[in-house]
């Protein structure tokens, strides 16, 4: 069947859905027009506004759908096999893989502003994305329901500046951004040895045991 032939209404939307997923994680919303999503589905205009009332009404689904993709990426980091070192890590790079591959790293790392409607939609996607690493951080650690939530959503925050961070490094240095990021993750700031001059005030409390992000716990 040619894109163009009648198909059941749910399987012509997620035709276009599916069709405009590409162009607008990589050419942005302002850039894509409903004409260029409607060539590339093989229908007309007025076929598309059927599915679809607007540009901003496709665009908050392909958010939506997307953003259930890397939440479901989340939940499997409770089966992966390996330390908590080694878990975030895998987390780190498998958020940065899924919205490189989908190229959808300016849905989510804020490089693109729609709307209020599209910002609450991204909001909304981020919170449930905490609700699910929070799920996984109970399922290993001993803290409140509330606890959870709040590291679930600050490491959400500190996933997409990696992944920002990874998308403009060259290859040779995204190992050691990888790194670095997993041990302030797991350990804080005593995951990194105090200086024996240090010149602040205070206490600097000794270094945690994070040599490596491929050991401990």
């Amino acid at each position: 069947m040619s894109p163009s032939a009648r198909m059941p209404r749910d399987q012509r939307r997620t035709q276009l859905l599916e069709t405009a997923i590409p162009m607008f994680t990589q050419n942005g919303f302002h850039a894509t027009s409903m004409d260029d999503i409607a060539t590339a589905a093989g229908v007309t205009k007025p076929v598309l506004y059927q599915h679809f009332a607007s540009k901003e009404d496709l665009y908050d689904e392909v958010v939506k759908v997307t953003g259930q993709r890397l939440i479901e990426g989340i939940a499997e980091l409770a089966d992966f096999e390996g330390t908590t070192l080694e878990r975030v890590r895998a987390g780190l790079g498998g958020f940065y893989q899924l919205v490189t591959e989908q190229s959808a790293l300016r849905l989510f790392t804020g490089h693109e502003q729609v709307s209020e409607q599209i910002s609450a939609r991204v909001s909304g996607v981020l919170d449930e994305m905490a609700v699910s690493l929070a799920t996984v951080l109970l399922a290993a650690r001993s803290m409140t329901d509330e606890q959870a939530r709040v590291i679930g959503r600050a490491m959400i925050s500190l996933t997409q500046s990696t992944a920002a961070m990874l998308d403009g490094a060259a290859e040779p240095d995204r190992g050691q951004i990888l790194d670095t990021v997993t041990v302030l993750a797991v350990h804080g700031l005593t995951g990194f040895e105090p200086r024996p001059d240090a010149s602040v005030a205070g206490t600097v409390s000794p270094a945690a045991d994070a040599s490596h992000p491929g050991t401990g716990r």
